[in-house]
């Protein structure tokens, strides 16, 4: 018998094929939510009626956008711990009992996310790239300075830069952001404010949440023993007009989170420049 735990997971959705997977990854831990929210728009809401049970609730929303949406989900949250989960993320067996564990363990000004790992090769969404070393550290001085690399910060560009729990460190991390795909909340320390009011795909609206947490001197966690997979999205794959459409998408964004954040930087166009490079050379000359 798995041990059913008093946590609210929160899924904002459009009703997707990798949902299905997801709620049967929740529903196959050691511990199991006593509650699922699928934050839904009305439009879209038959998509996911097979999925309704005693455990498993559809809210239909009027607004469309992942930010929005899980809104709607926390404000009908009734269990003291929450978790918010992007519809393609797959928990680990133990990922909810330990996410739960070290919740209790650090008290209730946290909130905690695990370590993130390629669906398909079980290594860590953020390894860091085997390039030449001179190149790595010329591009990562161009991004964030004479601070360089730094794993679990936002850099001067305001790039986030993630964990890789297979580096030497302690298993419970700080860190200065969480990927919006899965963490753990306490209730009271949710932000219901709708920060990201844009139309169309939320882009950094994880380091603007996860901004806003720290303002309300909540402190931000990665448990590397708990895990939670994707299929990792790679970029070469798209095609020249996806791949610009996607960048001017994500231009936007990050303006937007820089606007927010008072920060100005030259650095993110930088960034850019070698996304941009990176994106070409993988495209036309790799093999």
């Amino acid at each position: 018998m798995r041990d059913k735990r008093p946590i609210t997971v929160v899924i904002a959705t459009l009703g997707g094929e990798s949902l299905a997977s997801t709620l049967v990854a929740l529903n196959c831990g050691s511990f199991v939510p006593a509650e699922i929210l699928i934050c839904i728009p009305a439009e879209d809401a038959h998509k996911v009626e097979q999925f309704r049970s005693e455990t498993v609730k559809i809210l239909k929303t009027d607004c469309r956008g992942q930010v929005a949406q899980r809104l709607v989900g926390f404000r009908h949250v009734s269990t003291e711990l929450v978790m918010q989960l992007d519809d393609d993320m797959l928990v680990d067996g133990r990922c909810l009992e330990l996410l739960e564990d070290s919740m209790q363990q650090l008290g209730s000004c946290v909130a905690i996310a695990p370590a993130l790992v390629d669906q398909n090769t079980g290594t860590s969404i953020y390894v860091k790239p085997k390039r030449n070393p001179i190149l790595l550290a010329i591009y990562y001085w161009l991004m964030n300075g004479s601070a360089g690399y730094e794993p679990g910060c936002t850099d001067k560009s305001g790039s986030a830069v993630g964990i890789d729990p297979s580096t030497p460190g302690p298993a419970l991390r700080d860190v200065e952001w969480l990927a919006g795909g899965c963490i753990l909340h306490y209730k009271k320390n949710l932000v219901l404010e709708n920060f990201w009011p844009r139309p169309g795909k939320a882009y950094c609206e994880d380091v603007l949440h996860s901004h806003l947490l720290r303002s309300k001197g909540i402190r931000l966690k990665i448990d590397t023993a708990a895990r939670c997979s994707l299929e990792l999205f790679r970029e070469p794959s798209l095609s020249l007009k996806e791949f610009v459409t996607n960048l001017y998408r994500d231009y936007g964004g990050r303006q937007y989170y820089m606007q927010r954040l008072s920060r100005r930087s030259p650095r993110i166009y930088l960034y850019y420049v070698a996304r941009i490079l990176n994106y070409l050379h993988s495209r036309f000359t790799s093999k």
